[in-house]
């Protein structure tokens, strides 16, 4: 997740970090094909292996969050625990709320963002921003794609962010986000919570913003009604990024928690 090494102490735990298929430094970029959720696992399964980890800590933040839940579920047996922020099940209905729902909080944010389509497409603005962010007129995809990250940056932050968003981000980061949208993240619908029972016998720690319209703290609650052993945190006065003050101070303090924890059941306290 991003910044999570602000959070851990590198003298306790071995980070290691890496770019999603077509994201960051992999190469090549923005590439769609073979790009899934279930490469993404199979990845960190390779990963695992090539450096010769028996069992690890897997954490993420929002879309990360969904990541690590999905690997932990996947392969419960090399897994020490889940460390999850700002969590993200990617059901039906969070995405509904994410291209629809958000105008009961930001009505001013969404409307400028339903008003690049047709009113006649507005009620499924998910579809007519990723066909024309996938489609083949390249001005009009990095158009639709930039719009699209300035709309999530605009409902994300609790605290006023520190600098403007850099749009520059936006064609790139749009692209992946389509793909992966338009084909509902390569999830059954709950199939986070459904296989929730695959992590009881591991540590599971879930932190969450109060004011996070981004990965709504229901994500979180729901899956700890699935978890009753795992520790969930709330934390008023936050919202979605993690680096913002009251949250930074909570994750920080229950990553701390969590390694020590681990470190106790593995003896090595």
């Amino acid at each position: 997740m991003s910044g999570v090494s602000r959070f851990t102490d590198g003298r306790r735990v071995r980070l290691i970090q890496f770019d999603q298929r077509g994201c960051g430094r992999s190469e090549p970029r923005n590439e769609l094909r073979a790009n899934t959720l279930q490469h993404t696992i199979a990845d960190m399964e390779h990963l695992r292996l090539y450096l010769g980890i028996d069992r690890w800590i897997v954490s993420g933040g929002s879309w990360g969050s969904t990541v690590a839940l999905a690997y932990a579920q996947a392969h419960p047996e090399k897994c020490l625990g889940a460390f999850l922020v700002s969590l993200w099940l990617c059901r039906r209905s969070d995405t509904q709320w994410w291209f629809q729902g958000v105008r009961s909080l930001f009505p001013e944010l969404w409307d400028e963002f339903a008003a690049f389509v047709p009113e006649a497409e507005r009620i499924d603005l998910r579809s007519a921003y990723c066909r024309r962010i996938l489609g083949d007129d390249a001005v009009l995809a990095a158009d639709a794609a930039t719009r699209l990250y300035l709309y999530e940056e605009g409902f994300m932050h609790f605290d006023a962010p520190l600098a403007p968003a850099n749009q520059a981000r936006g064609p790139d980061y749009g692209r992946i986000f389509a793909h992966y949208a338009l084909n509902d993240f390569f999830l059954d619908d709950d199939a986070l919570l459904r296989d929730a029972d695959r992590l009881e016998n591991l540590p599971v720690s879930i932190i969450t913003g109060r004011y996070d319209c981004c990965t709504t703290p229901a994500n979180a609650w729901d899956l700890k009604q699935r978890l009753p052993h795992a520790r969930l945190e709330i934390v008023p006065a936050a919202g979605h990024y993690p680096t913002e003050p009251a949250f930074a101070r909570a994750v920080a303090r229950a990553a701390q928690v969590f390694v020590s924890d681990i470190e106790k059941q593995e003896g090595r306290a």
